[in-house]
């Protein structure tokens, strides 16, 4: 009976100091955390979900755009503004910037370049009226009225063809900012 009990106290301090061992706290290097933003003495604040989107065009087929001036079916998106103040400005409109297609200032030239990339075509962002905005970061589109709290700037993309267009990717960049008055 004593072999016994000694048996399961050794046993049991055997058992204590392999669980203990294998939870032993480990620490080791995650990677980093980058924190990015800014405070601004405007009307509105950009919404963080808008500062940095990804607009999908999708596939459009090259029989599409044969000519200078054809266009894709347009795909929405919005810029959206939070916690707006009407007593500090009443409207709101957006202006562009971005690489421009040689001789036309409302059109964004694609960056690839070489084997897989598109020719003869860019992007073209229109405003809530559905025209064309230039690409020189002055030119500011149709403004919205604001109210109190959340307010949204619709805007529009579509491919252009600048040229009989050729398959391959056609991605394009551009910044914006934001007018109150």
């Amino acid at each position: 009976m004593n072999k016994l009990i000694i048996s399961s106290i050794a046993l049991s301090l055997f058992s204590a100091t392999t669980i203990a061992a294998t939870t032993t706290p480990v620490a080791v290097n995650g990677g980093a955390v980058h924190f990015k933003g800014e405070i601004v003495n405007a009307a509105c604040a950009v919404d963080a979900g808008s500062s940095d989107q990804t607009i999908r065009l999708g596939q459009v087929r090259s029989s599409k755009l044969t000519a200078d001036g054809n266009v894709s079916s347009p795909v929405g998106f919005a810029i959206q503004l939070d916690d707006c103040d009407t007593t500090v400005a009443g409207t709101a409109s957006v202006a562009f910037t971005g690489s421009e297609v040689s001789g036309k200032n409302n059109v964004l030239a694609v960056q690839a370049t070489g084997a897989g990339a598109a020719t003869n075509v860019g992007v073209q962002i229109l405003d809530s009226h559905s025209q064309p905005l230039q690409l020189d970061g002055t030119n500011f589109g149709s403004t919205i009225l604001l109210t109190n709290g959340t307010n949204t700037i619709p805007l529009q993309a579509r491919y252009i063809a600048t040229g009989a267009a050729t398959a391959g990717t056609a991605n394009a960049d551009a910044t914006f900012k934001i007018q109150y008055q």
